[in-house]
């Protein structure tokens, strides 16, 4: 029997108007960079009536997602150089 613990960092992103969540996604980024995303619509009428401001905050979203992977690569490709 074995132990494994894995290092991972989660992001959730939770996208509003004013207090009603209307779409949700998270990112969970492993110990090398890679991410698996997944993400649900909480109101589809107003998901539907804003669709274009959600797509810019969806974006957003996803550049985070790209600067914590960036980050972890980088601190990988480091640790290499160091060795």
């Amino acid at each position: 029997m074995t132990l494994e613990i894995i290092k991972t960092t989660k992001l959730v992103g939770n996208i509003k108007i004013d207090d009603t969540v209307v779409k949700s996604i998270t990112a969970d980024i492993n110990e090398k960079g890679i991410s698996t995303i997944s993400e649900w619509i909480n109101n589809a009428e107003l998901y539907a009536a804003n669709r274009r401001e959600i797509r810019k905050q969806e974006a957003e979203f996803q550049n985070k997602i790209y600067e914590v992977e960036d980050a972890i690569i980088q601190e990988l490709e480091s640790g290499k150089k160091e060795k």
